[in-house]
């Protein structure tokens, strides 16, 4: 037995005395153990160690402790379930835990941790000096609790013997008072405030004894602190009924906790949780006895403000997912109606009527493509395509469209110097842009008014870009500027979510802004918005200098077309049934020979019987074993060097297989793109 006490108690000058402070250490390691108790050896207090959350559970049933540092990853019972038996004993449910944890520094586990009951983290390896600070100042404590209640029991006896009941309750009261104080000094300084209150009234009103009351209540600190006001006043009235149920919760079953919002002077509110327990105390009267509650309160509107913006960004990511499959869906029935209409369109023998049918159906079918190419950058599955791009030369080039966007009563102006910076975007992305701000404008002034773009070159630093949302940095910033109806804060707070939009129905998808906002933070930029209502809306782009040098480029050249693809053999991988078929009377228009098949399993496995083919056209998403990209491998180990043409309604532009002679097209697709897309594949005339 001899042998096995330096395991569990490390012995100090603390002698005997069972007042004397006592500090519980549970760790599984025995190093860790042994540190911790050599740096607390020289406090003057006994150290006792534990190697588990069950012995030190058969400690605290037979000892007190002044503080207890508490493992949090044990094997068996963890430090949190350790913690929560500990809180669950009356005896022992006041003494301060402090967890000890390597890893556990994520704002979860410690929110866990301190539901648990804990009043302190510390993180291995420990600050010796810290950790010592610490403990002396809850030894202290212990103490001076222990000083009191000595003197409490001495005091008792003295009153006894004298019969002085009332000096007795006035004494026990100062000393009550003297322990709070001293208390104070420590959670003065800590984002909390202690209360006491009488059950009787609900806990109305409240004596706050302790805390940083300033800090949590701000300017209704100096209301509450006269102890005369009503709590609940300060309460968001759609909670008072919950606080109400839970004080009551706390009367009958001993304790309870809220969370609820609380107002400030100012009419602003923030998040309060409270912990609240009743103690019941004789008070001599006939009707029995009279509750007495105490409680904690924090400030957890920080918390709640991370909360809500988890689950926002959890809801767009449904909302992306689910957008880019519609997207995906729809693209494949776009393809077939283009398809169609592309194929219709070429017939020579069409009326003029028809043709104009055929036409304003195609514009429509492309307003659509456009659409889900928007859906698909919400669901962040349209890749970016950026290259040094020049704003002046983009603006330049797409401001004769202005002419015909803008109503007749609206003027436009543009400028923009020549000296801006080379940018680095995706021009497709940019273009749609603009040209979308442009017609958010038109929208805006609808009876006239004056449209400015400029765009100026700017350097910002921190503070400057914090202000504008974008890293520190060079950009060209973008200013679309109208003079229309404005908007009011509230439309402002929401104009960035997909999906809402201020237009009537069938005027707007809601998806504009929230696409380009997106684009821009993609491309490592920003977006603002600065409005009034009946003082127009500017927007504010923050476009990134490029620090990247590139070519110029260059349409790709057509090389007699029809020429190049007469008699090409294709083999066409689709699970759509209507796309492969408009697919392949494409290519059949086209002069190709094409050989269909439904899905990459079915072409796996009639590949040996097929031949060899002049190019791969293959769908990149399928059922089955096999993808457009798992077959697409296969069949250039097959046959090396294959040209392959990959397609999707959902695929961003990358290529599920990189190399020179490997495309993409996305759905929907015209007749004219497809002849392009195989042209490019096929490389250069010989």
């Amino acid at each position: 037995m001899a042998a096995a006490a330096p395991e569990l108690v490390a012995n100090t000058e603390a002698g005997d005395d069972p007042s004397a402070p006592k500090i519980l250490i549970v760790d599984d390691d025995e190093a860790s153990r042994l540190a911790i108790s050599s740096l607390l050896s020289d406090l003057g207090h006994a150290v006792v160690c534990a190697a588990s959350g069950e012995e030190a559970l058969r400690h605290v049933l037979e000892e007190d402790f002044a503080v207890i540092l508490l493992d949090v990853r044990m094997p068996g019972m963890n430090g949190f379930e350790t913690a929560e038996l500990i809180r669950s004993r009356r005896r022992s449910r006041h003494v301060p835990i402090i967890f000890l944890s390597g890893v556990d520094k994520d704002s979860s586990n410690l929110s866990q941790g301190y539901a648990a009951g804990a009043v302190d983290f510390i993180f291995k390896p420990v600050e010796p000096v810290i950790l010592r600070s610490k403990i002396a100042v809850f030894a202290e404590l212990y103490e001076k609790s222990q000083a009191i209640l000595r003197q409490a029991e001495e005091e008792k006896r003295l009153l006894a013997e004298n019969l002085r009941v009332r000096t007795h309750q006035a004494e026990v009261a100062q000393a009550l008072e003297r322990s709070l104080l001293q208390q104070s000094l420590v959670i003065d300084s800590l984002p909390i405030a202690l209360f006491v209150a009488s059950a009787e009234d609900g806990c109305r009103r409240r004596r706050f004894v302790g805390g940083n009351t300033k800090q949590l209540f701000r300017e209704a600190d100096k209301a509450i602190s006269k102890g005369q006001a009503d709590w609940f006043e300060f309460v968001h009235e759609d909670d008072r009924g919950m606080l109400a149920e839970a004080i009551e919760a706390a009367v009958q079953h001993g304790s309870a906790e809220a969370q609820y919002r609380f107002r400030y002077e100012k009419g602003e509110y923030g998040w309060l949780s409270e912990r609240i327990e009743i103690r019941s105390e004789g008070n001599g009267n006939s009707d029995g006895e009279s509750p007495d509650a105490f409680g904690l309160i924090t400030d957890i509107t920080d918390r709640r403000r991370l909360e809500a913006q988890v689950t926002h960004a959890q809801k767009m990511e449904v909302i992306g997912q689910m957008s880019g499959q519609v997207a995906h869906d729809f693209n494949n029935m776009l393809a077939v109606i283009m398809g169609g209409l592309d194929r219709t369109l070429t017939q020579e023998d069409l009326s003029d009527k028809a043709r104009r049918q055929l036409s304003l159906a195609m514009h429509a079918a492309r307003s659509c493509a456009d659409l889900t190419k928007r859906l698909l950058g919400l669901a962040r599955r349209e890749a970016l395509e950026p290259h040094p791009l020049s704003v002046n030369a983009e603006i330049e080039r797409i401001s004769g469209l202005f002419e015909r966007i803008l109503n007749g009563n609206i003027k436009s102006a543009i400028d923009c110097p020549d000296d801006l910076w080379t940018t680095y975007l995706d021009s497709s992305q940019f273009e749609a842009a603009v040209v979308n701000l442009v017609v958010n404008a038109r929208d805006a002034m609808p009876d006239g008014g004056v449209l400015t773009i400029k765009a100026r070159n700017l350097k910002l630093p921190g503070q400057k870009a914090a202000k504008a949302g974008v890293p520190p940095g060079d950009y060209v910033h973008l200013a679309v500027i109208d003079t229309g109806i404005g908007m009011d804060d509230a439309t402002q707070a929401r104009a960035l979510e997909p999906f809402f939009t201020t237009k009537s129905q069938g005027k707007g998808t809601g998806l504009g802004l929230s696409t380009i906002h997106g684009f821009l933070k993609d491309s490592g930029g920003g977006l603002r918005l600065e409005s009034a209502p009946g003082k127009g809306t500017t927007v504010h782009l923050y476009l990134p200098r490029s620090t990247k040098q590139g070519p110029v480029r260059q349409a790709s050249k057509a090389r007699g077309e029809a020429a190049v693809l007469k008699g090409l053999r294709v083999l066409v991988i689709e699970d759509n049934d209507h796309v492969r078929e408009t697919t392949t009377a494409m290519l059949e228009s086209l002069g190709c020979t094409p050989v269909s098949l439904p899905d990459a399993d079915t072409a796996f496995e009639q590949l040996p019987n097929l031949g060899e083919f002049s190019l791969l056209f293959t769908d990149c998403h399928m059922a089955g074993t096999l993808d457009g990209a798992a077959f697409a491998q296969k069949c250039a180990e097959r046959q090396p060097g294959i040209p392959i043409v990959f397609t999707s309604g959902y695929q961003t532009r990358e290529h599920p297989i990189a190399g020179s002679n490997t495309t993409f097209l996305a759905k929907p697709y015209t007749q004219a793109q497809l002849s392009s897309s195989l042209v490019q594949v096929l490389g250069p005339a010989k």
